[in-house]
């Protein structure tokens, strides 16, 4: 049997009764070109897709949890496991445009998982007729737990689903282990962990001394604050997304701006650009920067994190310089922030370094206190991740992928995240958030573009 991670144990732990830690997958298809073709064979990809994803390990196994928490819970297999009980079809009535298939999906991820069986469902959307220039499209929404698997991850899966070959299906977890020796083992994990907890937080000594000092040094002006933000509230409730496009190749020209500039700075700059833009119009634009917590991919290159499930990353936390209006200098002032932020030590880094080294009882009870607490919103107002997807273009079963989008889950007091994995000479900005907090999504979404645009703007007049 294999066992959670520390890691993979906070999104398990962090999940409430109305806000789930599951990652939706849309990928989407455009229909035929000759109009007098049928839809799709649903039940011919259903078939594909069960093919495909018995060779990964998240296929058959489910979760077993101790009780009171005595120590992470395992992967095991689940011995009724019905594959088709995690398959769906649901055909989008006429018109079958955007808005109904945005409506489909938010309420999809807004719909918790079973626990009780393998952390993974698709749902294949027909009748779609938004997905490129032609109608008969479809959309397939495969959701799959973050406890199971993260964005590299998620990346992986994708090569294995539209891969000509598959390797031999995953085989099942091991006979799960006697109640005597998983209470030994979970004796033993509990003295192991607390003397990783205790040598973690020896060796980071030194950047808790040194951001305790900085902090000191600096006069109370300058020192970094996270501002009170619309966005940092509850996020009860269904769940709502947008998505919008620019060309890779347009979005990778503006690293020109300023030199060293990479492509997650860009990123980062544009959603600045965007919030400042949606912020300054309900004249609630804060005098300090909003604050970004900026997931970071742990894996090497070799070496036993370099695994297709399971989480294995970190994080930092810096300013985006919403209160900079000047797009070339708000994106000079980001690239020093990040380059800060993966450099030192502290803060969102260390926070989740620690949480790794804690035994599964504390690591609950931390995980309730954040969400009771909403702490991570004293961190950071909003999350940003970039995750680039397949530079060419793929098929699937026989279809070419028109596109791919992402719905990651929200944390308590964190209701904005911005997705925007890459795909084939395309980037796409997923925003996820709350009606409530986010009334006016598709107003959001033109605040990107036009960030985008500024940033164009500026690179042309640089040129000129």
């Amino acid at each position: 049997m294999d066992q959670l991670t520390a890691l993979d144990a906070q999104f398990l732990y962090t999940q409430t009764d109305d806000n789930f830690n599951h990652i939706t997958v849309l990928l989407n298809f455009d229909g035929p070109a000759d109009d007098a073709a049928s839809e799709v064979d649903s039940a011919a990809l259903c078939g594909y897709l069960q093919h495909k994803l018995q060779h990964h390990s998240i296929y058959r196994r489910r979760l077993m949890r101790l009780p009171a928490e005595l120590d992470y819970p395992y992967w095991v297999d689940d011995k009724d496991f019905n594959h088709e009980e995690h398959f769906a079809v649901y055909a989008l009535s006429d018109p079958g445009d955007w808005r109904q298939l945005q409506e489909a999906i938010s309420a999809l991820h807004s719909q918790p998982m079973d626990m009780e069986r393998p952390l993974w469902d698709v749902t294949i959307f027909t009748g779609v007729h938004c997905n490129g220039a032609h109608r008969k499209g479809f959309t397939i929404a495969l959701r799959v737990h973050h406890v199971a698997i993260d964005g590299i991850g998620i990346t992986k899966l994708l090569a294995y689903l539209t891969s000509p070959e598959s390797p031999a299906p995953a085989q099942p977890n091991a006979a799960a282990l006697p109640w005597k020796t998983m209470a030994l083992k979970a004796t033993t994990n509990r003295l192991r962990y607390s003397l990783k907890f205790g040598g973690s937080l020896y060796n980071s000594r030194s950047a808790i001394s040194e951001s305790a000092k900085h902090y000191l040094n600096t006069k109370p002006s300058e020192r970094k604050i996270v501002p009170a933000c619309r966005f940092n509230a509850s996020v009860k409730g269904e769940k709502i997304f947008d998505v919008t496009r620019v060309e890779f190749s347009a979005l990778n020209a503006l690293r020109a701006l300023h030199r060293g500039a990479t492509v997650n700075d860009v990123v980062l700059a544009i959603c600045a650009g965007g919030l400042r833009h949606y912020l300054a119009h309900h004249a609630d634009l804060p005098p300090e920067s909003l604050v970004a917590w900026v997931p970071v991919n742990a894996r090497t290159t070799s070496g036993t994190d370099n695994t297709d499930s399971g989480n294995s990353i970190s994080a930092f936390t810096a300013p985006i310089y919403t209160n900079i209006a000047d797009p070339a200098a708000r994106l000079a002032k980001i690239h020093a922030a990040t380059q800060r932020g993966k450099a030192e030590k502290a803060g969102a880094g260390l926070l989740m370094d620690l949480t790794k080294c804690l035994p599964a009882a504390e690591q609950y009870l931390f995980a309730r206190a954040l969400n009771a607490t909403s702490a991570v919103a004293s961190a950071c107002n909003l999350f940003v991740s970039n995750v680039p997807g397949p530079a060419q273009p793929i098929t699937f079963a026989g279809h070419q992928l028109e596109s791919l989008f992402g719905l990651p889950p929200l944390g308590e007091g964190m209701g904005l995240f911005i997705a925007t994995p890459s795909y084939n000479g395309n980037l796409y900005f997923n925003v996820i958030s709350t009606e409530n907090i986010l009334p006016d999504i598709a107003f959001f979404m033109s605040c990107i573009q036009a960030s985008f645009a500024e940033y164009q703007h500026a690179l042309a007049s640089r040129r000129n």
